[in-house]
């Protein structure tokens, strides 16, 4: 039997999350019994994530072609001839934005971005017949599960973690402002307001200060000088391969889904690399359907109508949340960890 040469492609960037899903995906594959590779033809890369994943440049090694669209439709007219040189039957869709489906909306955001919902249902129908989403609640018509985000393995135990007072913060958060501002100051104000209060706080990624992204104004919207008026301190994105051991320099670690997403009630991958940290899970109110992955226990990480009084209560009862949340480390760990996340794609290969 051929060994399966899965071949991605997609818009990858250094500082996304999907870059570090297909690292995982190429760390894994032989243990896996496949090959991983990432197509140059055809993917949109910004130069340094070139040497993290492993680049191949004739399409004609693929055996099969998985392509993940998440903000865009980033292939060409010519690129989507070139897809053809996989059989329909070989290839899949990734669909981690939830573009196959109805039209939703959040606020100023929704599901289409610069294009329509209809044209994302077409584009998904001409390259392939097989739909794959990581969304929690009912499918849409067409769709299968697929979580493609796992979980790294865990960094740290939560119950092994040292005591808050001598973590390098208490509250951090690692990822862009992109549709989170409104949730990120709420839950900075909810520690100020909490008892003792929470200040040792640090934010990482891009727009969470300066301009915002010319081409995406409202999704990065932030008030200058705010987090430094605030004490939070900002620093830029982590290194590649690092988001995780960065988490578990915190006592707290807030889980923020963009609010769309959250609507959609979709997988991201700071669901599954903040249980890896070990750090404790705030997680906003929206996340409720987390308890699909996380269990009955996700309760206890919810903030609640009174956040201040929750962030207070993760930091005063902080043994008892970690014992409860190891468990929930090794359960998610060995349902999801990148050779069983990896194992379930290739089952959609046969």
């Amino acid at each position: 039997m051929t060994t399966p040469r899965i071949l991605f492609a997609g818009v990858f960037h250094w500082n996304a999350g999907s870059s570090h899903m297909i690292a995982e995906y190429a760390r894994v594959a032989s243990a896996s019994g496949c090959e991983v590779g990432v197509s140059s033809q055809l993917s949109r890369l910004d130069g340094t994530v070139n040497g993290h994943l492993p680049l191949v440049d004739d399409i004609s090694w693929a055996t099969h072609l998985v392509l993940v669209f998440e903000s865009r439709q980033f292939l060409s007219t010519q690129q989507r001839e070139l897809c053809e040189a996989v059989p329909r039957q070989r290839r899949i869709i990734v669909d981690p934005d939830g573009h196959w489906g109805p039209y939703v909306t959040a606020g100023a955001d929704d599901n289409a971005g610069a294009d329509t919902i209809e044209s994302w249902h077409k584009l998904y129908a001409d390259l392939s017949d097989l739909i794959l989403q990581p969304r929690l609640n009912e499918l849409p018509d067409g769709a299968e599960f697929f979580s493609y985000f796992g979980m790294p393995d865990i960094h740290r135990l939560a119950s092994d973690l040292p005591h808050s007072q001598t973590l390098p913060y208490e509250l951090q958060y690692v990822g862009a402002n992109w549709w989170r501002w409104n949730e990120m100051t709420s839950l900075i104000r909810a520690a100020a307001a909490a008892q003792p209060p929470i200040q040792r706080i640090r934010v990482c990624g891009r727009w969470w200060t300066g301009a915002p992204h010319p081409d995406h104004l409202t999704a990065t919207t932030s008030v200058s000088g705010w987090m430094r008026d605030h004490g939070v301190e900002v620093a830029p994105p982590v290194p590649f391969g690092h988001v995780v051991s960065t988490m578990s320099q915190a006592a707290i670690t807030p889980v923020l889904a963009r609010p769309l997403l959250a609507r959609m009630e979709l997988l991201t991958p700071r669901m599954f690399e903040t249980l890896a940290s070990g750090s404790i899970p705030a997680l906003w109110p929206d996340l409720g359907y987390l308890s699909a992955l996380y269990g009955d226990d996700v309760g206890l990480f919810l903030l609640d109508d009174d956040p201040a009084d929750s962030l207070a209560r993760m930091v005063r009862e902080s043994i008892r949340y970690r014992e409860r949340l190891a468990t929930i480390q090794r359960r998610v760990h060995e349902r999801f960890n990148y050779r069983a996340v990896l194992a379930e794609l290739i089952r959609f290969t046969r």
